[in-house]
């Protein structure tokens, strides 16, 4: 297996991209650029409810303030794939479930914390969108993809001070990531930005930041993610590896390090999924997530539940209750200092507390009410907000930690 070896290039400056806000149009690729909040916000509906948790083992109080649809690319509604903040804008990215091809990137503004708004959008008619981050600068939005005539790709974009984009479609810049099929992550650290790419000719690929120029990858068959503990030369950069077998490995680098042998590999079990439509078999989902500065990384293992592990060690740290999945499968998990939160798919959000002793989490509570339905695809947490990223008739719930 290659190694990352990060090598010393000569970085050439790309030209600024204009801070000016250019009316909405659609170029040959068709990207529509859309800054009209007006127009944006009808997809919008404030709720401020309270939010009605099965199963309660405990007190947590949360409201739900909004829903949002889904934007509609190709006559087709979109289904939220992963959600990103960066201060008082929440990031959403959105794919085309199945075979098909079209995405999005929707801008919320949540400075207002019950009074949230949609201030800018991208929609790709070709391109579905996976998952995005922002670099440390808070000028550029990185988005990871599946192009439909080019295969994986990332995408980078300017924004302003204000989190708006501001790239007009022409001055999207595209980077084909090698020979994948799909992006499905991506981080930026220190001078790089690391994207994992699957399923067959995937794996881990570095790109220079600024010039989106190559300089090493990792491959691996069923690259499935890509995170970070943090974005300075030292820190963790984490990538998810899920083999033909389903059998699941974390492959653990330093940001910054050309020593191939500070990468350690962990394994991590079984990641597979159930009752999906055949035709839908290798979209299942796998995320990680890890906090800043954390060592602990949580990983959604589909049918098999969640599980957490020590990057330092390979230790296992947490795992969900056996018999927690009957139906669903977990999609993604999100972790703030209070709570556990574990994206269950056809089974809702479930929310649990760290065990006192042991490894097995408590479930406090279940959301899974009728009258918001959708798939649970990604969560987000931050001690005070959950984003629940859910399927096409679900679209994204903004939810308040009370």
């Amino acid at each position: 297996m290659k190694k990352l070896v990060l090598v010393l290039f000569a970085v050439t400056l790309l030209a600024a991209c204009s801070k000016e806000e250019a009316p909405s149009f659609v170029n040959e690729d068709g990207i529509v650029l859309n800054n009209n909040a007006q127009e944006l916000n009808q997809r919008l509906t404030l709720l401020n409810e309270p939010l009605n948790l099965k199963g309660l083992k405990s007190t947590p109080t949360f409201t739900l303030v909004a829903d949002a649809a889904s934007p509609i690319v190709n006559g087709v509604k979109l289904s939220a794939s992963y959600v990103h903040r960066r201060y008082q804008k929440v990031y959403v990215t959105y794919h085309e479930r199945g075979n098909g091809y079209g995405g999005a990137i929707v801008v919320f503004d949540i400075s207002d914390p019950y009074n949230p708004s949609i201030v800018s959008q991208m929609t790709f008619e070709k391109i579905d969108i996976n998952a995005c981050d922002i670099n440390a600068g808070g000028s550029v939005l990185y988005l990871a993809g599946a192009h439909k005539a080019k295969g994986a790709v990332v995408l980078k974009i300017a924004i302003d001070g204000d989190g708006i984009i501001t790239s007009t479609p022409e001055q999207v810049q595209t980077l084909k990531v090698g020979n994948a099929a799909s992006a499905n992550g991506i981080i930026q650290a220190s001078n790089w930005i690391y994207v994992s790419a699957g399923n067959t000719n995937g794996g881990l690929f570095v790109y220079n930041r600024t010039t989106l120029a190559y300089v090493d990858s990792d491959l691996y068959n069923g690259a499935k993610f890509s995170t970070a503990n943090g974005r300075v030369n030292g820190k963790k950069h984490i990538s998810l590896e899920v083999d033909g077998s389903n059998n699941a490995y974390l492959h653990v680098y330093t940001v910054g390090s050309g020593d191939p042998s500070t990468e350690l590999i962990w394994p991590v079990g079984q990641v597979s999924h159930q009752n999906v439509e055949p035709e839908f078999t290798n979209f299942g989902k796998a995320t990680i997530f890890i906090r800043p500065d954390a060592t602990t990384c949580f990983i959604s293992m589909g049918m098999n539940g969640m599980k957490a592990l020590n990057i330092t060690n390979g230790n296992l740290v947490y795992t969900s209750p056996a018999g927690m999945i009957t139906y669903g499968n977990t999609n993604a998990v999100s972790a703030d200092s209070k709570y556990i939160y574990m994206a269950n798919g056809a089974q809702g959000l479930y929310i649990a507390k760290a065990p006192t002793s042991g490894t097995e989490v408590e479930i406090v509570g279940i959301w899974d009410d009728p009258n918001y339905p959708g798939s649970c695809n990604h969560v987000y947490s931050d001690n005070s907000y959950i984003f629940v990223a859910k399927g096409v008739e679900g679209g994204l719930k903004i939810i308040k930690e009370d």
